[in-house]
């Protein structure tokens, strides 16, 4: 029966990452400098040749030509060292260009793309199949969510199967938890270990009444807890939950993952609440006392990663010191519009020092539209967006096993666009220039607003990049929001201040909206402004000036 239902299992997934049509597959989610990256074709009906060209910033660096057949769908070629995002054009003898993007990098820090895992029940047989999807998408980096066996404790010593933490219902495996990190490492692919920093159980947190944050209600003192069932920690580095909680985070590491993903729940804020010393209450601040713990953690898990939950981008204030690898951010009730949305980007990134920025935020699977639009503006913004990580499932909520089921359509758009953001990274990544003086024959703005097309500009070594995001006809500037699908735009004049173009340089137009590929545009000086038409705007366009 098994092997029956392992069998539709693969035959469901592998439809998906390559039917009918054909479609060529990654073999890691990205590449060390100088890798073999091998493709997979699928969907050939008879033997093929092909050529294929790799390019970095629109130079081509690397060409071949083969041919592939049922009996040999493997495209093998030999990757350049310099890191960067790059540009992979697969063309066959039936005029078919399958266009994709990836990346180069010495470590998945350098350019983390995050997603999610909630299933590890003893049965799971999906595991290298899940495992290839996700390096189509290119998530280097996974938050096994909600893994642990308490709150506190957080591997299970005494066997290798136990049922989830906060309802003792799922099933988890540790068998199973070793499997999922092992096959991620074959397609460098990492593992985070969820862990909440201050959540105790009660029952632990009432044997260490000094380990608890303590609030004072009328004339009683009560230990803070969440939904009463789990009490509230101290992290100071002096504390003796900080001490018990590194040693669980040690055995955490010694389980296989390859770094630790701390949540906390917002509260209580500094000076909200008190730690019990002696027999005097004591005002805590929070924030310092999260400060601490990341540095404490840092020495016990020497070069392992360490992320941090700001959930309502709160405590901000610490981001230029706290001892992490990125600003990890769950955006609520202070974050609302597009503008809210790309204000806090931007100030993260600034705020950090450059730290790579990812937002767990919340869309429902069934609003589309408004999905295409937030991942727009937070990429052009500098951030990503955790949303993609169990098959076929799209993060809807906080309660990351409630992710909704997501339509084949949105997941493969939304490969494009993550092939689109690798193959043009260097340029994505560059710095905000001042974009006034472009228009685009059409209502624009230079924030993100409804019923305008949000246009910006970038500069990096790879050259500039201007951005369109087509907010026209939504019904909202809140992103949250189910939005109508913009108004099409087409044959759109671009008017680019001339002193961006130099003699040499060549104008470019591509769009994860179906032109991965690049297509050189003609421009046309007037003035003090050169002219280019634009042959779409359907949610994010963009522009390329590169010099020859």
């Amino acid at each position: 029966m098994k092997a029956k239902l392992l069998f539709l299992v693969v035959a469901v997934l592998s439809t998906f990452l390559g039917g009918a049509e054909m479609d060529v597959n990654f073999n890691k989610a990205f590449y060390e400098p100088g890798e073999l990256l091998i493709l997979q074709v699928k969907g050939m009906d008879r033997p093929m040749d092909y050529t294929v060209s790799v390019s970095r910033n629109l130079v081509q660096c690397v060409s071949l030509s083969g041919s592939v057949s049922h009996e040999n769908p493997v495209i093998e070629i030999s990757l350049p060292y310099e890191k960067g995002g790059y540009g992979l054009d697969v063309t066959f003898d039936n005029n078919l260009t399958i266009s994709r993007g990836f990346s180069i990098l010495d470590n998945w820090l350098e350019s983390p793309r995050y997603g999610f895992l909630t299933e590890f029940y003893s049965d799971r047989i999906d595991i290298e199949v899940n495992m290839d999807y996700l390096a189509q998408y290119h998530i280097n980096g996974l938050q096994y969510y909600d893994w642990m066996y308490d709150y506190g404790k957080l591997v299970y010593e005494e066997g290798t199967v136990y049922k989830d933490a906060w309802q003792r219902v799922r099933e988890i495996s540790t068998d199973v938890i070793r499997d999922l990190i092992d096959a991620g490492h074959r397609r460098n692919i990492f593992s985070m270990a969820y862990v909440a920093l201050y959540a105790v159980t009660r029952e632990l947190g009432e044997m260490n009444p000094d380990w608890l944050l303590y609030e004072k209600k009328g004339d009683e003192w009560n230990a803070v807890s969440f939904y009463e069932r789990i009490l509230l920690a101290d992290n100071r580095a002096s504390s003796g939950w900080t001490a018990f909680l590194l040693e669980e985070c040690a055995k955490t590491i010694d389980l296989g993952f390859d770094g630790i993903h701390l949540d906390q729940y917002g509260y209580p804020k500094d000076n909200e609440s008190f730690t019990l010393e002696g027999e005097h209450y004591k005002p805590y601040k929070t924030s310092l006392a999260f400060m601490e713990f990341f540095d404490s953690l840092r020495g016990k898990v020497d070069s392992k990663a360490v992320f941090f939950n700001y959930v309502n981008n709160w405590p901000k204030e610490i981001q230029d010191r706290a001892n992490l690898d990125v600003v990890y951010i769950e955006p609520w009730e202070s974050c609302n519009t597009y503008a809210d949305l790309h204000a806090m980007i931007v100030d993260a990134r600034k705020r950090s020092g450059g730290k790579h920025v990812i937002l767990a935020a919340y869309i429902k699977g069934a609003a589309e539209n408004s999905i295409l639009l937030a991942d727009s503006l937070i990429a052009i913004s500098g951030g990503r967006r955790l949303e993609v990580g169990e098959f076929m499932r799209i993060l809807s909520g906080p309660y990351f096993p409630g992710a909704d089921v997501a339509t084949e359509s949105l997941l493969n758009t939304l490969r494009d666009y993550y092939d689109f953001q690798a193959r043009y990274e260097d340029f994505i990544e560059g710095d905000f220039i001042d974009g006034e003086e472009l228009t685009v024959g059409t209502t624009c703005s230079s924030t993100p607003q409804a019923n305008s097309v949000w246009l910006t500009a970038k500069k990096s070594d790879a050259g500039i990049m201007i951005n369109l995001v087509n907010l026209t006809d939504i019904r909202s500037d809140l992103w949250r929001r189910r939005q109508r699908r913009p108004k099409f735009l087409e044959n759109l004049s671009l008017n680019i201040p001339r002193a961006w173009v130099s003699g040499g340089a060549a104008i470019y137009f591509c769009s994860p909206d179906g032109f991965l590929r690049q297509i050189r545009l003609e421009a046309h000086p007037e003035g003090d402004h050169v002219l280019v038409k634009l042959p779409q705007l359907r949610f994010w366009t963009s522009v390329l000036i590169v010099e020859q």
